[in-house]
């Protein structure tokens, strides 16, 4: 089974309890001696690795790890500070957006966002596909297809946020104040349109376009879902 390490716990002397989540399900599980330094799956001990995992037949008070396979980790290569933030991120929009038995929605974009950054794709355009397929998960997705007020798909001019989406020319307010460029209004689509990381073009959109969807996409969630991503600060600085 391949799991992505979430986070873990200390559990009689060097055991652990290692929380992880699978591309079905939340799971928790033990290691004998799991943050013992000389173990040979020490390694399991850093958040957002991803292994091959296979449990002990013999029965338990907890799944028991038998074997572990180093599948993927994001910090054997690059270490750079901003390819830290992106791990902080990612860490915490799971873990704040989502209960415990959600969290298994994530595995393929946690998988892919880290696989991304790790290859040397654009961090914070990666950072928001992440966020914007998180959103769509936590059942907060945005309009970007149509009009949100009559459906219209074309003479857009503006978006609401608290609306929840794109509204057109027909349905602006007067005092509607649009602070999106028509660049960051693509982008908006884009992010929440890409089905993957594998085509991140980042060239199209500008840092400053990054950064201000991001600050809406943060107090999005923070309106919207009640939850407040300090992380993000960190990575658009």
């Amino acid at each position: 089974m391949k799991v992505i390490i979430l986070s873990n716990t200390k559990y009689k002397e060097n055991d652990v309890i290692f929380n992880a989540i699978s591309e079905t399900e939340t799971l928790s599980f033990k290691a004998f001696r799991g943050q013992d330094n000389k173990a040979q799956i020490v390694w399991l001990n850093n958040p957002l690795t991803i292994a091959e995992v296979e449990f002990s037949d013999r029965r338990y008070k907890h799944p028991t790890l038998k074997d572990a396979n180093l599948v993927f980790s994001p910090f054997t290569g690059n270490n750079s500070l901003e390819n830290l933030y992106s791990i902080s991120f990612i860490t915490e929009v799971t873990n704040q957006m989502f209960q415990d038995e959600e969290k298994y929605l994530l595995f393929k974009d946690i998988e892919g966002a880290l696989k991304a950054i790790d290859g040397g794709k654009d961090i914070l355009l990666v950072s928001l596909i992440f966020l914007a397929h998180a959103i769509k998960y936590a059942g907060a997705e945005l309009e970007i297809n149509q009009c949100v007020f009559c459906g219209k798909t074309n003479d857009i001019v503006t978006f609401s946020f608290p609306d929840g989406g794109f509204v057109c020319r027909n349905c602006a307010e007067e005092m509607m104040n649009n602070d999106l460029s028509p660049n960051q209004m693509r982008l908006i689509r884009y992010i929440f349109k890409s089905p993957d990381y594998s085509c991140v073009q980042g060239e199209k959109y500008s840092k400053e376009d990054k950064i201000v969807v991001f600050k809406h996409l943060k107090e999005y969630v923070k309106d919207d879902l009640g939850v407040y991503l300090n992380s993000v600060d960190t990575l658009i600085k």
